[in-house]
């Protein structure tokens, strides 16, 4: 798409010195015909995007921090596919022209004013974006335009006139664009990568993966709950990580859940994303069930990794790692511990209390360091003793 910028910055200025060759000479003397010629030779050059070349028409080194900041703009590997798109869009829109009114020479000093013409893409672009094309369809439909006005100001150097003031900062202000923050949003339904549904005793859970990073939805992202087929609950926030959404219900009571089929329904605004349906079976519950007191390794419902990536990894830098147990009988009550080992096998810290809730434990390793790669197992135990009875346990690894 550059290639389109310079044919359009090389049409300008051939435009130019066809103009100059007839004219200019009639209109001002050689000296300012000089500055027109150096003005519209370094405007096109500028649109060309070549650091290299722009700072060998001006005074600066090409190892000064004003060619090293131009060098850094310029990298097309410093921006995301769709930056790229979006700046080659806006750099095929811009026009500039030499205001030869403005010249002014001063023996060994001259300047000039050169105003550049662009496509605006601020007033474009007013909303969020799931998709660069659509983006660029905007940019390509838009009519409206804004102008940046710089002074290019020459020194004379032996017999050419090489810019000075490169360090100005309506220089940048002609790329702007490039830092333009573009309010891309994934489409939700499109990269949807699997989607996971849990009805226990006590609450329904559902997880839906994705395959790009969606964590700019967070706080937008609803859920509604269907029992039998009739909305029971509606509007719930669901949980948005960075690629990954969950959501769970659960009676208010934190009571038994009436047997059925409950559908857990994604939603973004009016907009159905995912949905998947499970079914609970509680009939075995008695309104005088005893408290329990059998084994409780028997009653874990699922197990889960919290916070780690889909394989159950951590990335390295992590402080801490969360093993998570889920039951289908009461446990809030109870006085569980957790051990975290290594791979190997050897005990690194013993008998941490969890986190307890009504139907689930959450056992968090904090060790209040960054904890090193490799692997790790976290064993649940019924009681905070040598001999406590083993619930459950789980392998993760940090890498």
């Amino acid at each position: 798409m550059k290639g389109l910028t310079l044919r359009k910055a090389g049409a300008v200025a051939l435009a130019g010195a066809m103009t100059l060759s007839c004219a200019s000479c009639m209109l001002f003397g050689p000296n300012k015909k000089e500055i027109v010629e150096a003005a519209d030779n370094f405007a096109g050059t500028l649109l060309k995007c070549d650091a290299g070349k722009v700072v060998k028409l001006t005074n600066e080194k090409k190892n000064s921090d004003a060619a090293a900041a131009l060098e850094l703009l310029f990298d097309e590997s410093m921006y995301t596919e769709e930056q790229n798109k979006f700046i080659d869009a806006v750099a095929d829109t811009i026009t500039y022209e030499v205001d030869e009114e403005s010249v002014e020479v001063d023996k060994e000093e001259a300047s000039v004013d050169v105003t550049f013409t662009m496509v605006d893409y601020e007033k474009a672009l007013k909303d969020d974006y799931s998709d660069i094309d659509e983006v660029l369809d905007l940019l390509e439909d838009c009519e409206d335009t804004k102008e940046v006005e710089v002074t290019f100001e020459f020194e004379k150097d032996d017999d050419e006139w090489l810019l000075s003031n490169l360090k100005d900062k309506k220089f940048g202000k002609i790329f702007d664009f490039y830092t333009y923050e573009l309010s891309l949003k994934p489409d939700l339904a499109s990269c949807i990568s699997d989607t996971y549904i849990y009805g226990g005793s006590y609450y329904v859970d559902m997880d839906v993966y994705f395959s790009e990073d969606i964590s700019e939805y967070d706080g937008e992202l609803t859920f509604d709950v269907y029992f039998d087929g009739t909305l029971i609950s509606s509007g719930n926030v669901a949980t948005v990580y960075t690629s990954d959404v969950y959501c769970e219900y659960y009676d208010a009571n934190y009571d038994y859940l009436e047997s059925g089929s409950y559908t857990i329904d994604l939603m973004y605004g009016d907009t159905l994303i995912a949905s998947e349906t499970t079914d609970v079976d509680n009939d075995w519950v008695t309104e005088t069930a005893a408290p329990f007191t059998g084994d409780y390794a028997s009653q874990v419902s699922s197990t889960d990794w919290w916070l780690a990536n889909d394989d159950d990894t951590y990335d390295v830098g992590v402080t801490e790692i969360e093993f998570d147990l889920y039951f289908n009988v009461d446990v809030s009550n109870e006085n569980f511990t957790f051990d975290v080992f290594d791979a190997d096998g050897n005990t690194i810290e013993s008998y941490i209390q969890p986190q307890m809730n009504s139907y689930s434990v959450y056992c968090i390793w904090d060790p209040g360091y960054e904890i090193p790669a490799g692997g790790y197992y976290i064993q649940l135990f019924d009681g905070d003793t040598s001999d406590a009875a083993f619930i459950g346990s789980g392998y993760c690894e940090v890498k």
